[in-house]
């Protein structure tokens, strides 16, 4: 007979943050506000990585469809680029926009817990707030 409430993926992510002594941040409405947001963006969508309660911290990536963290349940921080460089030429300094206005205004709406460094905004999914890498080392 089958379990009559079996487990998903987003639970065990869960139990390994409460686990960890990590308590719940955000939720899926909040994320897929975020996610919402950005796709709906034209012309640019920043670049992100995220560090799961697993301790995986991802690359840094700009795809918004299908390469997100999916469950965000494992999302113990998501960082967000707030500038878009645009290469003006080989003999040229890239151009650079701040998005920072557009973006940290969202995040306050949908009402994140974050925190900005230099060119990055660090959303967090769990509390208490993990400063790791934040603002990013450049390699």
């Amino acid at each position: 007979m089958a379990d009559a409430n079996p487990r998903n993926i987003a639970d065990d992510f869960r139990e390994k943050a409460a686990l960890r002594g990590l308590v719940g941040a955000a939720n899926f409405t909040k994320w897929n506000e975020l996610i919402s947001f950005v796709r709906g963006m034209s012309g640019w969508r920043p670049s992100y990585r995220s560090k799961s309660v697993t301790g995986h911290v991802s690359d840094w990536d700009v795809e918004w469809f299908y390469h997100l963290p999916f469950p965000f349940t494992c999302v113990q921080w998501f960082d967000i680029g707030l500038h878009e460089r645009t290469q003006m030429g080989r003999l040229m300094p890239p151009k650079i926009t701040d998005h920072s206005d557009e973006i940290i205004s969202m995040i306050q709406r949908i009402g994140f817990e974050y925190e900005v460094q230099k060119d990055i905004v660090r959303i967090w999914g769990y509390l208490p707030r993990c400063h790791e890498d934040f603002p990013p080392v450049e390699r």
